[in-house]
């Protein structure tokens, strides 16, 4: 059994008869106002000198804020469920960030070449890292929601859940410095162990909790 407490959250919610919030309702104004915006580093990311207004201090306040150099509508990542096996297809790659190795999830930028399209991108994204596609999809949080990746950092995720895709016998090719491992057979058991002892990074983590708690509504997990 998965450990109830993953899903204690929504249990709790569901018990008190609440149901979810609207997701801007999550958008809370502020007075907090951008003064200027100068870019110390530009790669593959960049490093941008922010520099804020405080409502309750007199002084200017900086932050060097993290942004994607080619992403055009933030990024996406993907939890890929096999109904017949109930297992997932997870990856396993370098992470240069921990200079570890670690288990995740297919994921990646929102580009110009998918057009905008949250969904676009995840659908490329699978087939690049784990040779999936199609499928039934599903989006993780509210329609208009985004969810930002960290406090210093300007991208915005979206997760999805995707349950029976097919395999691709010649995918897309992936990016060159990637260098990926498909694992497949993975249980949902096995996929809490793994975020419980650090072996998925942060945002890993928090996808595949939710695509969790996603596969226990549909009744394919308990």
């Amino acid at each position: 059994f998965i450990t109830a407490t993953v899903f204690s959250l929504v249990d709790v919610a569901a018990s008190n008869g609440a149901s979810p919030s609207p997701s801007r309702a999550f958008y809370r104004p502020h007075d907090y106002d951008i003064v200027g915006e100068e870019v110390l580093y530009e790669g593959w990311r960049k490093v941008i000198r922010r520099t804020v207004q405080s409502p309750k201090l007199t002084k200017h306040i900086e932050f060097d804020v993290i942004d994607q150099t080619h992403s055009t509508g933030g990024a996406v990542i993907i939890f890929a469920w096999n109904s017949t096996s109930k297992s997932a297809t997870i990856i396993r790659e370098y992470m240069p960030g921990c200079h570890r190795v670690l288990g995740g999830l297919a994921a990646g930028l929102v580009e110009e070449k998918h057009g905008g399209s949250e969904e676009a991108a995840a659908r490329h994204e699978l087939e690049e890292e784990c040779h999936l596609a199609g499928g039934t999809w599903y989006r993780l949080i509210e329609d208009d929601a985004a969810v930002p990746m960290d406090k210093y950092v300007q991208t915005e995720i979206v997760p999805y859940l995707v349950v029976d895709p097919h395999h691709v016998p010649n995918p897309r090719p992936i990016d060159d410095e990637e260098d990926i491992e498909i694992v497949s057979d993975v249980s949902a058991e096995e996929i809490l162990q793994m975020v419980k002892k650090g072996d998925m990074n942060l945002v890993g983590g928090w996808g595949a909790l939710l695509a969790l708690v996603k596969l226990r509504e549909l009744g394919e997990i308990e």
